[in-house]
């Protein structure tokens, strides 16, 4: 349930960057604002559960670094009130805003068959009226337990992708208010100590790391604590030979790796299906027979991260 509230969290992060970035390309100055005045909050609740802002390693193999500290849930309350009141401003602001709809409205085009043909998944694809979305049609994480709706329309374009985007925050919001619902006390990582990294955290100076107090116990006191705390940081755990594709509903789309295993403690092979990278190939077919000004509100409400798409 916390990684499902934690993926929910960065789904709202992640659309608020592309509406907040996509009204600056427009110069809506006032959009961007918006955007990451909220995202601030989001990236606060981020860092009072994780102790980091961004790239903070939470989720594990096994489970979770650590399970929520006290007072995170009556703040995760408070900011689900904080973003249910500002979320409709984007509408108030955008929405029927006849210079925004002139600058996204048919811009960017890009039909259910050229995103078949090329792939494409996300709010990019929703948008062609094909409601794809892993967390229905391939539950994890007990997605399937959880009650919200996968937005479409049919626009095709810069303005529907916008449009999802603000809807699926509203959904976000609602499946984030059921996981806290739901949270019992219980453990955040599996018994097998194999595989549970061994770590008691504490916040300090250069962020979240194991506490003092844990490195003591296992240096001193534990021997087997220790082995495996050893084994872990040096070899990693051993994995039957195979290999494996999974893959989740980013906020961009699907997210996949498919990885190789010839059964020691590290992959033979891995490789990431970006969305990022798979949606930026149909940027010629979006911008063929447009105006140039038009490649950047493209570009914008397509939503590519560029590390992905190196990657």
């Amino acid at each position: 349930m916390i990684r499902v509230l934690l993926m929910e969290l960065n789904r709202l992060s992640s659309h608020l960057v592309c509406i907040a970035t996509g009204g600056m390309e427009l110069g809506a100055t006032t959009v961007m604002v918006y955007g990451f005045r909220d995202r601030e909050m989001i990236l606060d609740a981020y860092e009072l559960i994780t102790g980091l802002r961004m790239n903070h390693a939470f989720i594990r193999p096994g489970g979770l670094a650590q399970d929520l500290p006290p007072g995170a849930v009556e703040q995760l309350r408070e900011l689900l009130k904080k973003l249910r009141k500002n979320l409709p401003e984007y509408d108030k602001l955008a929405t029927g805003n006849p210079v925004f709809k002139g600058r996204t409205v048919g811009i960017g085009y890009l039909d259910l068959a050229g995103c078949m043909a090329l792939g494409v998944t996300g709010p990019v694809l929703r948008s062609a009226g094909l409601p794809h979305d892993l967390r229905k049609t391939q539950p994890y994480c007990g997605y399937e337990n959880y009650e919200f709706d996968v937005p479409t329309l049919d626009t095709c374009d810069a303005y529907g992708r916008f449009l999802i985007r603000v809807e699926e925050m509203h959904q976000s919001l609602r499946i984030v208010e059921q996981c806290l619902d739901r949270l019992e006390p219980g453990p955040v990582m599996v018994g097998d100590k194999k595989i549970a990294w061994p770590a008691q955290l504490a916040l300090g100076p250069d962020g979240l790391g194991n506490s003092l107090d844990h490195i003591k116990k296992i240096m001193g006191t534990s021997m087997e604590a220790l082995i495996h705390h050893f084994k872990l940081v040096t070899e990693g755990f051993r994995v039957l030979p195979g290999q494996a594709y999974a893959a989740v509903e980013s906020p961009k789309g699907e997210l996949g790796v498919h990885a190789v295993s010839d059964g020691g403690t590290r992959p033979y092979r891995v490789h990431f299906r970006d969305p990022s990278f798979t949606n930026l190939e149909a940027m010629a077919a979006m911008c063929e027979g447009g105006q140039v000004a038009d490649v950047i509100v493209a570009v914008a409400f397509l939503d590519p991260v560029m590390g992905g798409v190196d990657r």
